[in-house]
């Protein structure tokens, strides 16, 4: 029996059957049924690794906005004896030395260490770009299969470039420093976070890092004239570890590859002003290399994703002022800043080897922040970060704490 409606119904089992078997792991599938989007979740990928990695490291210990705002380490008075010298006796002699006094005097002793704990939130939001992959006369390549029209029937053939993206991580570190004297630092801190990336109509994916951040701090009063002078390097090596759930059109393919990252940063600047009121420019260097491994997703239309390396090089050059007022208990201290940041590594996000996103050249960096200093060692402190480029955007928020003896 060969009815209208049977023939129907065989054309769709032909096509279903088409759909379940067009892909396996590590094909290049130009069917419409599953689009290939390995580029945009790899690029995706690449940008949040570059982006945790940045906001676990952030001014870990709160450093750098003591040094933009001239706060050196607290003291504790210490009370040492101090020998009394012997009255002269009635008769107009001096007194035997068991007559002598020992008095107590205050001495000021600079704080030696300093234990930290942190708490963040960031948040970044990229622009994706795509463009199709064509072949010659595929009945399939009219705009009707265009890119983001929906995964299943009419979907992209294949889609290349970077999908819209949205990083959002929380996390915290803690950490301890030591002053070797009035002008050096040395400390240590450990950060660790959790997020979530969105990529749009590609998929999402789960991101946790831990990173461990050695660094230095360098502060010299009055080293140009009355200018002071401070400088500080850190390092930070980051572990990171992604589940990865991608759109393939048939279900979804799901992936766990991990990340590792390395990042030096070096940053100086030139305090001026009093007491009351420093402000004064500010430069650094930021470099960020990493590479996230080689994996295999499982579900319909799993494939295999190639090892990617992802590279970063960033000038930093800024201006703040910070204002000192004295409170009840210790003193306030408030700070605005502004910087440009400008991106040597136009292509940091590759696949099977292959540059395939362009990143934002330059981007606008404001910050504020308020911190206050007790007299007795404590410290407490919260700051915003926002970041502005032509196609990202991110918004960094911490508070802080430390305790000084």
């Amino acid at each position: 029996m060969n009815t209208p409606t049977v023939s129907f119904m065989r054309v769709l089992a032909i096509a279903a059957v088409t759909c379940s078997t067009s892909v396996q792991a590590g094909d290049e599938s130009e069917d419409p049924c599953y689009p290939d989007n390995r580029q945009a979740t790899s690029t995706a990928v690449s940008r949040s690794v570059l982006g945790v990695a940045y906001a676990s490291t952030r001014d870990v210990s709160g450093r750098m906005y003591r040094n933009r705002a001239g706060v050196r380490p607290g003291s504790v008075l210490v009370d040492e004896p101090v020998a009394v010298a012997p009255a002269y006796s009635s008769k107009g002699g001096m007194s035997s030395s068991k007559d002598a006094k020992v008095s107590a005097v205050s001495v000021p002793y600079p704080n030696k260490w300093e234990v930290f704990g942190s708490l963040f939130y960031y948040s970044e939001e990229s622009d994706g770009s795509s463009y199709h992959h064509r072949s010659k006369k595929k009945k399939y390549e009219g705009p009707k299969y265009g890119y983001g029209s929906g995964y299943g029937s009419g979907a992209s053939a294949f889609v290349s470039g970077a999908a819209d993206t949205s990083l959002d991580v929380y996390g915290g570190a803690l950490g301890v420093e030591y002053h070797i004297n009035r002008e050096w630092s040395v400390g240590v801190g450990v950060s660790a976070s959790t997020g979530d990336m969105e990529m749009d109509a590609v998929g999402n994916a789960d991101v946790d890092s831990v990173s461990v951040i050695p660094y230095l701090s360098y502060y010299r009063a009055d080293a140009f004239g009355s200018a002071d002078f401070w400088a500080g390097l850190m390092y930070a090596y980051g572990a990171h570890s992604f589940e990865t759930r991608r759109f393939t059109g048939g279900g979804i393919a799901s992936g766990s590859p991990d990340a590792d990252t390395h990042e030096v940063e070096f940053t100086a600047g030139v305090n001026f002003g009093d007491d009351d009121v420093v402000h004064g420019p500010y430069a650094g260097m930021r470099y960020i290399t990493g590479t996230v491994d080689a994996y295999t997703e499982v579900g319909p239309g799993a494939t295999y994703f190639g090892e990617q390396d992802v590279d970063s090089l960033v000038s930093i050059l800024g201006y703040q002022i910070s204002w000192k007022m004295r409170g009840s208990r210790g003193t306030w201290v408030p700070q605005v800043r502004a910087a440009w940041e400008h991106e040597f590594e136009d292509g940091n996000a590759s696949v099977f080897g292959v540059p395939v996103d362009s990143v934002d050249e330059d981007v606008a960096v404001v910050g504020a922040g308020l911190a206050y200093y007790f007299d007795n060692g404590w410290n407490l402190g919260v700051e915003y970060e926002g970041r502005f480029g032509s196609n990202t955007e991110g918004h960094y928020g911490g508070v802080k704490a430390g305790k000084e003896f």
